[in-house]
């Protein structure tokens, strides 16, 4: 097996492991930010949902390339594609939810599973972040990289989630979710608005 064949191999295990994480921890996210109200969660839970959705993608675009290599730079550029569109989707969401927030000062409620799952994902996955990043770069593949971030963001919104369900019990600051998940949107639309643009130019 080639260095090509091992990394597509890699990249189809990490894809199938981001499906099966962040499409369980995604929705379990969802579900406690419904009840508790913070919007960073939920900002985290879609991330994860769309990641999940996205390396469906990717599991798509690896296995072209296996059985069909003439079609391996096509496939990546509808790929990429979609990645980068999902992360334009998620900011837009992610501002809308925090200006709704910010205008209703909403506050968000803690629950002891909620910090469960957003310590573990905090935990979790920045390493599979960086190992999509590393076999992204080794295969060329623009629609890893951007599933990467996705996986980096999803791991910046647990951790910011945490802070913020802190920083709101303990000091009272209600509007700490919402600027943070500001902040989260502006370094995702610059990715996807990105990634948009380079695959409207590829061949």
């Amino acid at each position: 097996m080639n260095a090509r064949a091992r990394d597509l191999r890699a990249a189809l295990v990490l894809s199938g492991l981001s499906i099966a994480w962040s499409g369980l921890a995604g929705s379990l996210a969802v579900y406690g930010a419904l009840v508790g109200g913070s919007l960073t969660m939920l900002g985290f839970g879609v991330d994860a949902v769309i990641d999940a959705v996205a390396s469906c993608v990717l599991v798509w675009r690896f296995l072209a390339e296996g059985r069909e290599p003439e079609r391996a730079a096509r496939v990546e550029h509808v790929a990429e594609r979609v990645v980068g569109f999902v992360l334009i989707t998620l900011a837009v969401y992610l501002v809308a939810g925090s200006l709704r927030s910010l205008a209703l000062q909403a506050h968000p409620e803690t629950s002891f599973e909620s910090l469960v799952l957003l310590i573990a994902s905090t935990v979790a996955l920045p390493p599979l972040a960086i190992a999509k990043y590393r076999v992204a770069a080794r295969l060329g593949s623009g629609a890893l990289r951007l599933d990467s971030i996705l996986t980096a963001v999803a791991a910046s919104l647990a951790a910011i989630s945490l802070a913020s369900l802190a920083a709101s019990d303990a000091l009272g600051l209600w509007w700490a979710d919402a600027v943070a998940a500001l902040v989260v949107a502006a370094i995702i639309v610059r990715e996807g608005w990105g990634s948009l643009t380079a695959s409207r130019a590829a061949p």
